[in-house]
């Protein structure tokens, strides 16, 4: 089982690193910078934060060594990934452990970060799943309420405490050149299913495609037969894979055994192809019943919490990895002790 620890948290006047780990932002860098410093601290633009994709692609060392600088710079005292990509996986034979142990702070980032997370809270950090520059800082005429608020406590609060459902939420992508607000629908909270329990355990996990990468990867860090008693957090990209494909990600968990190990699984609010509201809650719908199904099938007393705030759509909780949560399915409510 993970045994993580909160960096130190992040007060005003301090310095956060960015760093681009797999891709470069293509909108809204400088305008996510701005935003970052809203929350009273200064940035520090690393290398890798001053390239263009093109170039980043190829250069897997470098985008190692760049994070490694990061935690290893007295002068910084967390770390924002730019963006996501699907290049981070790269990465993983250039980190050093020790070194990230000896210096630990709060890195923020999601999606193709899911690899750099993995690797965090093998080395015994907790980090944060969201808050990075593009899209959760930059996009908007200005930040979310709800993800600025828990931005600032996920910079800031050790434990995180109580999280608590959006009001609404959007999965329109939004247009850096004409800047109109995207649309939003109001939420309608989480959605749970199995026994109604009170669970105690780490969060591990994170988007869907790179868990898979990861596995075909053979990287050391996400092992399906080390998840006893872990919470098992999930969200789906931007590509918005369907029903079919995420069902079969979880037969392959159930087929190893891991669904009958976990103690819990938390599932993020999907970004879907668009359309019509009703056509949008189709599609979430059908992923719930493809995962609620599949565990079923392979561990019927597992709790499933649906439509958590974490991943691809907006607005974002920045989900503690490698923290203890307790989700508690007779109140109906996850915090971070």
């Amino acid at each position: 089982m993970l045994d993580c620890d909160y960096p130190p948290p992040v007060t005003a006047g301090d310095t956060v690193a960015v760093v681009a780990p797999s891709h470069a932002p293509p909108d809204g860098f400088d305008e996510g910078l701005r935003r970052l410093r809203s929350f009273g601290v200064r940035t520090k633009r690393f290398d890798t934060a001053t390239r263009d994709t093109t170039w980043l692609r190829n250069r897997p060392e470098a985008r190692a060594q760049d994070v490694m600088d990061a935690f290893r710079d007295d002068e910084t005292d967390a770390v924002v990934a730019a963006m996501g990509g699907n290049r981070a996986v790269q990465l993983l034979d250039h980190l050093d452990a020790d070194a990230v142990a000896r210096n630990p702070k709060r890195f923020f980032g999601s999606s193709d970060n899911t690899h750099l997370h993995l690797f965090l809270n093998s080395a015994g950090l907790v980090s944060f799943y969201g808050g990075q520059l593009f899209p959760d800082l930059a996009a908007d005429p200005a930040v979310d309420p709800y993800t600025r608020a828990n931005v600032e406590r996920a910079l800031g609060e050790t434990p995180f405490g109580r999280v608590r459902p959006a009001p609404r939420w959007s999965d329109e992508y939004y247009d850096f050149d004409d800047r109109e607000p995207r649309t939003w629908f109001p939420a309608d909270g989480w959605e749970w299913h199995g026994p109604d329990e009170r669970v105690r355990a780490p969060v591990v996990g994170g988007c869907l495609s790179m868990l898979r990468t990861h596995l075909l990867a053979g990287a050391p860090y996400f092992d399906p037969d080390s998840l006893d008693d872990c919470a098992l957090a999930v969200e789906t990209s931007g590509e918005s894979p369907g029903a079919s494909e995420v069902e079969r990600f979880f037969v392959a968990l159930g087929e190893r055994g891991v669904l009958d190990d976990l103690a819990a699984v938390l599932v993020g609010k999907p970004e879907t192809p668009g359309g019509a509201r009703e056509d949008r809650e189709e599609f979430r719908r059908r992923q719930r019943k493809a995962i609620a199904g599949t565990v079923a099938d392979y561990a019927d007393d597992l709790p499933v919490v649906f439509d958590l705030d974490f991943g691809h759509a907006a607005p974002v909780l920045p989900l503690p990895m490698g923290a203890e949560a307790v989700i508690d399915g007779r109140e109906r409510t996850i915090r971070f002790p």
